[in-house]
């Protein structure tokens, strides 16, 4: 990648700062450019070779454009409160690239100076910094460090020693697996240091304090467990504890006198260090807890400079790069530990309720520890609150934050922090993540979210991360939002964001979901339009299977906004994704969206297809007569607009649906004008699926022969088509008639050729009905084990989808093949359970063969 103009100017002042103050002895840490609040460098001073415990932040800028006449000048920009309110003293330093010189200024201490708002801090040409200027600067830094430090010794910093015995912890519930991680890595050595990260309510606090009470945590450290909240996210950055407000109250907890205390914070930081160094030197380690950190420095100073101590850091942010820092994140809870914490928290009162509301009400806190106690705390101070009505107001998204709080204690209180310690660039793109109409998000929609390129977005995605405000998908190139968080960045989306910055952003997100899904679902139709994007069909069906929620939404959303072209592509573009991994409803639900706007856009040949697809799916659903009314009203507009595509499409499901509802010979004639109607049209894959659905009609009408020729031609036209899903279907059909004309190994021979086609598209409802036609036909070979095998493996796949019309005839060949072996008991059961299915999905005819069968049977026990 090529290096700009800019950059190396950039560096050089950077570059020039860091050589003259590490030539001098201090210790200085360039901030990562994507936790810049503003400042560059991050100083340690020292006197004499030790640290003094102050350290200082340093902005530096570099090139002409920061020369003036009398002088030079430093951009505010947005960091005037972060300068201005900062822990840490700090100073602003030019670059002056034509004559390499450094000029210097107390940024905090100008700000602080005027009523004013400043747009530039003046920088005098006088406070040049070099090797002969350098110890007066750093005596300046140190006198300012120090009174500033005096302004804020009224913080009340809450630290205390932990003992094992101490504070009950009776109250925290799960998280087994996180406290076992954690105290195994604390106690593999001496000196380990953590990182404990999550978002906002995670319970990072509650974990530690459970684990620094543990026996084996306490034995390891003689030395004692010191505890220190520092107040990052309280709301107020001045509140924010810091070293030099820390050591007195830490010699405290660690057992120094006031007698004994230093006046000065120098002289406290230099005697807090030198006591870790004698409890090292003496075998006696201390734990140091540090509780909800902001900022690197607020805790750098107060890390022992001996080995041996442990430490522990909470924080719902990374901290930078801090040597020897080991990261862990804190996920939320896991369902079975959510609930066993609301039963816990709530008391008596679980025993009046099911499994079923508490499984609710935690899935709607989205199982966050904060959101959780909030929702028991609500439902314990008033005992004429069902449960169940305060599920019914959770269940509001738009409202659900508003109910998530409990006197000054929120779960959107708690996000709000978080946001507002976001660097300025990131506050938009959190807000775009919610356009996005789902929680996971794909690198490639947050860029067009963002309008950005897709490492600009991941590199955004990353530093929000780091933030606790998203994490990553299962997927390397997905990210999700914690449900609230999407609520709440919602909330700031319609606060910031102009109503027509939304809007368009939505179109572009609804506009690169429309295309995608095109070429999805382009793909497993084996459609060579669709390659471009997706190799094969199962990387179509992998990539629906992450976006389906998303591509879902997004028609709904855009049906509601009247945006009706865009609710009907995205809703036709995924019943085929639907139908193939056998959820029907969702199907039908999609084809109802895509005829209601079809309707909105008065356009018939969108209402033929969207009314094709939902007879499909009413097929499917055994809902025959609607399904056949559906198709028929299809068929008729299609031919009155001429719409010949439409109407071959439509009449194909018809014959299908009739087939199956009526009877097949009914449906003979329907796929005789089918077949006609698609050779007239020329396509060669509707010519293949009326053959498929003829020659399914002729074997159930018995005549075999037509049924084998037509069967045999389709899959042929299928092959060229290269829709492989349905040349399955076409052979899975040619292996059922073969075994209906008893060439068994033929039949066995289709069935193989099925399975390689199923396979390939992923389609494991064919795979199953393969593994049911072949056990049948495994039993007229009276190869009963493998019958066995093929027909149990099919009833287990059925009834795990809810199918229960193919369950019931598989039940009934498990009940064939149990009476062939003479298992009367066995037969029978099974006969009993199919039947019991078959009265289920209301299939008459089938309940009388089952009685037919049982009775059979009677006279065998």
């Amino acid at each position: 990648m090529r290096v700009t103009q800019t950059r190396r100017i950039e560096r050089a002042g950077v570059n020039a700062v860091r050589a003259l103050l590490e030539e001098h002895d201090q210790i200085v840490q360039e901030i990562d450019g994507g936790n810049d609040y503003g400042e560059d460098l991050f100083v340690m001073l020292t006197e004499n070779g030790h640290r003094t415990g102050v350290s200082i932040a340093i902005q530096v800028k570099s090139g002409a454009k920061y020369k003036r006449v009398n002088g030079y000048s430093i951009p505010v920009d947005e960091h005037a409160d972060d300068w201005r309110n900062s822990l840490l003293p700090v100073f602003g330093v030019v670059f002056d690239v034509e004559t390499k010189r450094l000029f210097w200024v107390n940024l905090k201490a100008a700000l602080e100076g005027t009523a004013e708002t400043l747009t530039w801090v003046k920088v005098d040409s006088e406070n040049e910094l070099t090797g002969a200027t350098i110890a007066q600067f750093l005596g300046i830094a140190h006198d300012y460090a120090r009174t500033e430090a005096g302004r804020v010794r009224e913080i009340s910093l809450q630290v205390f020693r932990v003992s094992e015995s101490q504070d009950s912890v009776d109250w925290f519930i799960g998280r087994q697996a996180e406290c076992m991680e954690l105290q195994n890595r604390l106690l593999e050595g001496a000196g380990r240091k953590f990182l404990i990260t999550g978002m906002a309510g995670v319970g990072k606090t509650s974990l530690v304090n459970k684990l620094i009470r543990d026996s084996p945590v306490q034995s390891s450290y003689p030395g004692g467990v010191i505890f220190l909240d520092m107040h990052g996210f309280s709301g107020d950055r001045r509140r924010m504890g810091r070293p030099g407000a820390s050591y007195a109250p830490l010699l405290t907890a660690l057992g120094v006198s006031a007698a004994d205390m230093p006046a000065d914070v120098s002289g406290q930081a230099a005697a807090y260090h030198r006591f870790l160094e004698g409890c090292a030197a003496a075998g006696k380690n201390i734990l140091l807890v540090f509780d909800n950190v902001a900022e690197a420095s607020q805790v750098a100073e107060l890390f022992p400079k001996s080995d041996g101590h442990g430490i522990i850091v909470t924080s719902r942010v990374r901290l930078g790069i801090m040597d020897g820092l080991e990261v862990i994140h804190l996920d939320c809870m896991e369902p079975g530990d959510s609930e066993d914490i609301f039963r816990a928290t709530l008391g008596p009162r679980t025993s009046m309720l099911d499994a079923t509301p508490i499984r609710e009400l935690c899935d709607l806190c989205g199982h966050l520890p904060l959101a959780l106690r909030i929702a028991v705390a609500i439902v314990k101070e008033d005992p004429q609150l069902d449960v169940r009505d305060l599920i019914e107001e959770l269940t509001e998204a738009k409202t659900r934050l508003d109910v998530l709080q409990y006197g000054d204690t929120a779960v959107r209180a708690a996000l709000e922090v978080s946001f507002r310690r976001l660097d300025d660039d990131l506050c938009d793109p959190f807000c775009q993540l919610s356009v996005n109409p789902g929680t996971s998000i794909s690198e490639e929609i947050a860029a067009v979210a963002m309008e950005t390129s897709m490492p600009r977005a991941r590199s955004v995605l990353r530093r929000l991360s780091q933030a606790s405000l998203v994490s990553r998908d299962q997927s390397s190139s997905r990210w999700k939002l914690h449900d609230l968080v999407y609520l709440y960045s919602s909330e700031k989306a319609q606060e910031l964001v102009s109503p027509e910055g939304l809007q368009e952003c939505f179109v572009r997100i609804s506009e690169r979901y429309e295309s995608l899904a095109e070429q999805a679902d382009f793909a497993l139709r084996g459609d060579d339009r669709g390659k471009a994007r997706f190799r094969s069909v199962v990387e179509a069906l992998g990539w629906f299977d992450d976006e389906h929620l998303n591509i879902r939404a997004a028609a709904w959303g855009a049906r509601d906004s009247g945006f009706h072209e865009a609710s009907y592509y995205l809703s036709m573009h995924l019943v085929l994704y639907f139908d193939m991994r056998m959820r029907v409803d969702d199907a039908l639900q999609c084809s109802l969206v895509a005829y209601e706007s079809a309707r909105a856009l008065k356009d018939a040949e969108r209402q033929v297809r969207s009314l094709n697809n939902i007879g499909l799916a009413l097929t499917a659903q055994r809902s025959f007569e609607e399904a056949i009314q559906k198709l028929t009203k299809a068929t008729a507009i299609a031919e009155r607009i001429g719409f010949l595509e439409g109407r071959c499409d439509s009449t194909i499901s018809l014959g299908s649906a009739v087939r199956q509802g009526k009877s097949p010979r009914a449906a003979i004639p329907i796929l005789r004008e089918a077949l006609q109607l698609a050779k007239r049209r020329g396509n060669v894959g509707s010519i293949a699926s009326s053959l498929t659905n003829l020659g399914s009609a002729y074997r159930e009408a018995g005549e075999l022969g037509s049924a084998a020729n037509v069967l045999s031609e389709s899959i042929a036209f299928h092959r060229v088509s290269g829709d492989r899903r349905r040349e399955a279907s076409a052979h899975g059909g040619l292996g059922a008639v073969f075994s209906n004309m008893g060439r068994l190994d033929a039949a066995v021979q289709s069935y193989r050729k099925a399975f390689a086609g199923y396979e390939e598209v992923q389609d494991y409802f064919g795979v199953n009905l393969t593994w049911m036609n072949l056990g049948a036909t495994y039993l007229s070979m009276g190869k009963l084990v493998d019958a066995r095998a093929c027909l149990g493996r099919a009833c287990i796949y059925f009834n795990s989808v809810g199918s229960g019309y193919y369950e019931a005839h598989t039940l009934m060949n498990l009940g064939n093949v149990e009476a062939a072996a003479d298992n009367i008991l066995s037969a029978r059961e099974f006969y009993q359970q199919g039947r019991a299915k078959y009265e289920e999905v209301g299939a008459l005819d089938y309940v009388n063969h089952a009685n037919d069968l049982l009775a059979g049977l009677g006279s065998r026990t």
